[in-house]
């Protein structure tokens, strides 16, 4: 089990078009967001990576808060925004590999665990996904099986389906088609990571 992070950390709460989502930060950076969620879980939560007593300042999130109201609107937002990774060395190199990949693009297990350079650590990678501390920022709903299965999603499944279509990769009320995601896969090729 990893230490206790030090210091101090904040939180706040923003409501959203998927309901309450909350985040936390530190002096370093983004820290953690819960989707779905209510604030006495998120925070029994952080009290399980942090040994402060966490302080509510809405004044710290105000740009995150911003860059997720335009990602809402389906609006193209890259979260330029300092992060504090809390996590193994390899759960920090797939989450760094997740980042890169682009709005409105999707990108495979497999492909992540190339990236990093453990081609043979699908499955490992697979777990570091549905360990990311920061859905959203780090868009884990845009990785999906190479065979074009949807993968799971901490949110669920209906919550993935809804964020693929703020980015116009899927039409909400169309269902997922395994054959329209291997030829999304396939046009997502030609992206450097």
């Amino acid at each position: 089990m990893r230490p206790l992070r030090e210091g101090v950390v904040y939180y706040d709460g923003m409501l959203s078009p998927i309901g309450e989502i909350w985040m936390a930060g530190s002096e370093k950076g983004l820290l953690k967001i819960d989707l779905l969620t209510s604030e006495e879980q998120f925070l029994a939560d952080l009290r399980k990576i942090t040994s402060s007593k966490p302080i509510r300042d809405a004044r710290r999130f105000t740009k995150i808060e911003g860059l997720l109201e335009e990602y809402f609107r389906g609006n193209k937002v890259i979260f330029d925004i300092p992060l504090d990774l809390n996590g193994t060395e390899f759960q920090k190199d797939v989450w760094r590999a997740i980042y890169k990949v682009p709005f409105g693009r999707l990108s495979s297990y497999g492909r992540i665990a190339e990236e990093i350079g453990r081609p043979k650590a699908v499955r490992a990678v697979g777990n570091a996904v549905g360990a990311n501390p920061l859905p959203i920022v780090i868009p884990c709903h845009r990785i999906i099986r190479a065979d074009g299965g949807l993968g799971g999603y901490g949110g669920g499944i209906d919550l993935k389906l809804y964020l693929l279509s703020i980015e116009g990769i899927i039409e909400m009320g169309h269902g997922w088609s395994k054959s329209r995601a291997k030829s999304i896969l396939k046009t997502s090729d030609n992206l450097s990571f």
